[in-house]
């Protein structure tokens, strides 16, 4: 990719004439209606009202000096796995701006931004980019229904609790996320501590991105079908006049001081002592065979100690369901007990 040409942000006058782009793109189909636009693949983009998505991208990319024409979100019948971006309020879109440069520039200025807590994935939607799988690792949740984690959660306990540096991080699916570690060092140090995933290699050929352009075409000339001003989308009318005139748009920029996120606590598997242990050990055996790490997690207790924990606590328990005539009853029983082992121990 080449890099930036201009300084950011907005440091460029647009004209109408750019809002119709004439250059195509040699890669698409010369009849392709978006051909002469260029995508980026905008993903971990949080947005609590769906309906204001496309406004919030075009602000977001505004602030940055940046014209954003179309923005292509996949529906429900096509991509099932919409179903649990809404449920984390984190979306990934392809995002059309008016030039190669643009498209560039946004790549290289906004990917790994900070945005209402989420570290955006900014990339190419029409070039796959690969991960650098000598650092990098897939981690499969263990109990994803009940851990149900977004990205920027899992890179928070990364970070904060295993001291692990992290580049890209992205999730393809409720189970897995797939990340990019700054060094060796920190994936090694993510998988000798993460107990409550296992951990394996990402194909060569994986992708960061969960799709591009190539691989949701018919479903944009569906869009487009049902849509009629799909190809007139326009940024909000405040933001379109600053960057005719070269300005930064004056939108409210609250996502660089709010947060939307749990606060950052230690991960275990939550189970039956049994489940547990026969869990941590398919993370250690397959941490030891694919990476050749060998794991020290903090909690991993004998079967004599579980054994034992289990016991103290059915027995509090039980305590707890007596009543107190029968709890009465029972050290009334216990105390005559003892005074006709005495007695008759003194005769």
């Amino acid at each position: 990719m080449a890099g930036p040409n201009r300084g950011m942000p907005a440091t460029h006058c647009y004209t109408q004439a750019d809002l119709r782009p004439t250059l195509k793109d040699p890669r698409c189909n010369p009849n392709f209606p978006l051909a002469a636009y260029w995508p980026v693949y905008l993903g971990n983009f949080w947005c609590d009202v769906y309906t204001q998505r496309t406004e919030r991208i075009q602000e977001y990319f505004g602030s940055k000096g940046l014209l954003v024409r179309m923005v292509f979100s996949r529906s429900g019948a096509c991509d099932p796995f919409l179903k649990e971006q809404k449920r984390c309020q984190c979306y990934d879109f392809l995002v059309y701006f008016v030039s190669q440069q643009d498209a560039h520039d946004a790549v290289y200025y906004c990917n790994r931004d900070m945005y209402y807590g989420h570290r955006l994935n900014v990339l190419p939607g029409r070039t796959p980019a690969p991960f650098d799988v000598s650092k990098s690792a897939q981690h499969t949740l263990l109990q994803p229904e009940r851990m149900q984690l977004t990205e920027q959660v899992f890179e928070r306990y990364a970070n904060d609790v295993l001291g692990a540096q992290i580049s890209c991080i992205v999730r393809h699916s409720t189970e897995d996320l797939m990340v990019q570690y700054a060094s060796v060092d920190d994936r090694n140090k993510v998988i000798r501590s993460c107990q409550i995933a296992l951990p394996g290699p990402i194909s060569v050929c994986q992708a960061k991105q969960r799709f591009l352009e190539q691989n949701v075409e018919m479903e944009i000339m569906m869009w487009m079908r049902e849509d009629a001003d799909f190809m007139d989308m326009l940024p909000p009318d405040n933001v379109l006049q600053a960057l005719f005139n070269g300005l930064v748009p004056d939108v409210d920029q609250g996502w660089k001081t709010l947060v939307n996120l749990p606060p950052v606590k230690k991960m275990n598997i939550k189970a039956t002592s049994a489940r547990r242990l026969h869990l941590i050990k398919r993370v250690r055996i397959q941490a030891m065979q694919r990476f050749g790490v060998v794991c020290q997690f903090e909690r991993c207790d004998p079967d004599d100690v579980l054994l034992k924990r289990s016991q103290k606590k059915q027995a509090k328990k039980n305590k707890k369901k007596l009543n107190p005539v029968k709890r009465f009853t029972m050290q009334l029983r216990s105390n005559n007990a003892v005074e006709r082992d005495s007695s008759l121990s003194s005769n």
